[in-house]
Parts: C-alpha cells; structure tokens; sequence
C-alpha cells in the first residue's frame, strides 16, 4: 500500500471513531455549542477533488489554498481524495478561521469533532459563515472549503453572497468566481445580470464578466457577446470584448466584424 493511501486508511479509521452529532440538530446549531475552541467534522467531496500534504487539488491542475510545500510534480504527494476534514476556529461563539485539514499531524488536539456531516449540509453551512462575517479572509476560507463538497446546488448560496450588496466587494468578487465554475444555463443568467446591473460597481460587473469568460464556450460566448452589444456602461462592454478576443470559438471573429463594419456603417 503507497504512503498516501496508508495515510488516507489511517484518516478514516481515526474518523470512525468520531461521534456522530446530535439527531435533530442542525450543523449551524452543532458548531455554537462550542464558544471557543476548534470545532471539526467532515463531508464528501466531489469527483476530482485530492487533499495533499502541499494543498489541495481540484481536478487535473488546479491547485488551491493552503500550500504548505512546494509542487514539485504534478500530482502532489500523500494526496486522498473522497473526504475532506475541516476545522472552525471559534471566538465568543462565532467562527474566525476555516481550514481544511491535510494530515494527522495537522490536526488541532483537542478539538470538538463533530464527526461526518452531509455534503450538502457542509456546503450550506460552510457559505452562510461566508456570508455572515465581517472577515474577508474568513469568508473566502469558507467558500473554498464549501465548493469542494458533493453538492450540485452550492452556486445557489454564492450567487446570493454574489448579489448581497451589503457584503464587501472582495467577498462577492470571490463569490463570483466560484460561481463561474459551476454548471448550467441558470448560472450563466445569473452572471449576466450581475454584469449588465447599474446598482453595481465596477469592480463587481467586471468579476462577474471574468467568471463568465470561465463558462464553457457553448455558454460564455454567447453570453459574453450579449453583455459587449447591450451592457449600459462601456468599461462592462470592453471587458467583455477583451475575454471574447481570449476565445478561439469560430463565432468571436465574426463577432468582432460585425461591431467594426457597424461603426463604420458598413
């Protein structure tokens, strides 16, 4: 047996032993039990998803945070995959720090393990934290840590972080990113209105543009050509322009024809 699957077999004969929560209560209910402390449980993460002694891996490169070492291969090394184990730090009943953990070793001794919680549960409870905080650090923890679990309806509550303009601007840029990486037509609308609305900033509209640039090019493109023609502010319109001109879709060109022969009235 390799070292990382050795490692991953100890992990989840460690968390066997873990109780299994109070029947009836909510996660939400479950963590501020603990006022301060560490507060741990763990969920199911989705297909491709790796937990590595460097970081962690969200499908064939894309490294995350929480790098603790160099990436000298591709893949890491000790990685596992299926779970994720995560950590609260809590002060006066609230959270103040998210963390995935990545060894035994990297476990806080003595915290209060929760044991196994739903994927879906983790991932709610995981953006409300984000929504709620005043702590931008803590908020995008919380995100990071929610989109690695096996949920398909997580972009439902970061759309909503997304579109809460009383949450600080970084917070929703980063909301919107994560956003962009979920599938379905539903989300690329969301995207558009967030980037053609006039009760935006600037700095909002142009990340919800980028995070539709990352859409697959059967949803960006078309979308992305529809905010350059009607997107009321002109900087939206560039922007879009600038990630079309990124694209190698046969239809960009033409596009871009079209805009260039109507200014000229051609």
């Amino acid at each position: 047996m390799s070292v990382g699957r050795r490692a991953a077999a100890a992990l989840l004969a460690t968390l066997a032993f873990s109780a299994g929560g109070a029947a009836g209560q909510s996660l939400a209910a479950r963590v501020q039990q603990v006022r301060d402390g560490t507060v741990r449980f763990h969920f199911d993460t989705r297909p491709g998803v790796e937990i590595c002694d460097q970081g962690i891996l969200m499908g064939p490169h894309d490294r995350v945070q929480w790098s603790s070492g160099s990436w000298d291969d591709d893949q890491g090394t000790n990685c596992r995959s299926g779970f994720a184990e995560v950590e609260l730090a809590m002060r006066d009943g609230r959270v103040r720090d998210v963390s995935v953990v990545k060894r035994l070793a990297d476990r806080t001794a003595g915290a209060d393990d929760l044991g196994a919680v739903t994927a879906e549960e983790a991932a709610h409870y995981l953006l409300g934290v984000a929504h709620g905080t005043s702590n931008r650090r803590t908020a995008q923890h919380a995100m990071l840590t929610a989109v690695l679990a096996d949920t398909p309806d997580a972009w439902r509550d970061l759309l909503d972080i997304a579109r809460d303009r009383s949450v600080a601007e970084g917070v929703r840029k980063s909301a919107l990113f994560w956003v962009g990486q979920e599938a379905g037509d539903v989300v690329t609308r969301g995207l558009k209105d967030v980037a053609g609305s006039t009760d935006e900033s600037q700095g909002v509209r142009d990340a919800a543009v980028f995070a539709l640039s990352r859409r697959p090019a059967a949803e960006s493109v078309p979308a992305l050509m529809e905010v350059a023609r009607t997107a009321p502010q002109m900087k939206t319109r560039k922007t879009a322009l600038f990630w079309l001109a990124q694209s190698d879709d046969p239809r960009v060109p033409s596009f871009f024809e079209k805009i260039l022969l109507g200014a000229q009235g051609g």
